[in-house]
C-alpha cells in the first residue's frame, strides 16, 4: 500500500513532528469513499455535476464541500476511519518505529487539519471511483464507461 511522510514545517508547537500516511487498502477505500458520497447526498450535496467536472485533480478541493452536507456522525465517522490511516514517528532517533496517533499528538489544531487533508488526498481517487459507481452519468462524461449501444431504427 502507498505511504506518504509528513512532515509538519510550520512554527509552532508541532514543528517538526513526522507523520506517516498509508492509503487504505482497495476494498476498505472504495467502501469509505462510496459512504461519503452518499452520506454527502442525503445532506443535500449536489457532488455528480461537480465531480465531473473536477476530475482526480479537482476532486481534493471539494473535500470541504463535500464533508460540510454530511450529518455530524457521518462525518465523525468518516474523519475516524481517515485518521487510521495516520501514524507518529515519535523518535527522530528511530524513524523506524510508529505508533497510531492520540489526540495529544496534536497540540495545534491547524496540524491536524494539514495532516487531515494529506490523507484525504491519498484516497481522492478513490471517491472518483466512487462516483462512477454511484453516478453512472459522471463515470460516462468522463469517458470512462462503455459507450451506449446504438438504438435500432424503427422501421
Amino acid at each position: 500500500m502507498k505511504t506518504v511522510d509528513y512532515t509538519h514545517s510550520k512554527t509552532g508547537a508541532d514543528e517538526g513532528k513526522r507523520f506517516v500516511l498509508t492509503r487504505m487498502d482497495a476494498f476498505s477505500a472504495d467502501k469509505w469513499a462510496r459512504h461519503i458520497l452518499q452520506a454527502a447526498i442525503r445532506g443535500g450535496a449536489r457532488v455528480g455535476a461537480d465531480l465531473a467536472e473536477a476530475g482526480v485533480a479537482g476532486l481534493a478541493s471539494l473535500g470541504i464541500e463535500i464533508f460540510g452536507f454530511m450529518e455530524e456522525a457521518d462525518l465523525d465517522r468518516a474523519l475516524d476511519r481517515l485518521m487510521q490511516c495516520i501514524a507518529l514517528r515519535p523518535d527522530p532517533a528511530h524513524p523506524e518505529t510508529t505508533r497510531a496517533v492520540i489526540a495529544t499528538d496534536f497540540e495545534e489544531s491547524e496540524t491536524l487539519g494539514l495532516v487531515r487533508a494529506e490523507a484525504f488526498r491519498l484516497h481522492v481517487g478513490f471517491l472518483l471511483a466512487a462516483a462512477h459507481q454511484i453516478f453512472p452519468v459522471v463515470a460516462a462524461l468522463l469517458g470512462d464507461t462503455a459507450r451506449e449501444k446504438p438504438r435500432p431504427s424503427a422501421a
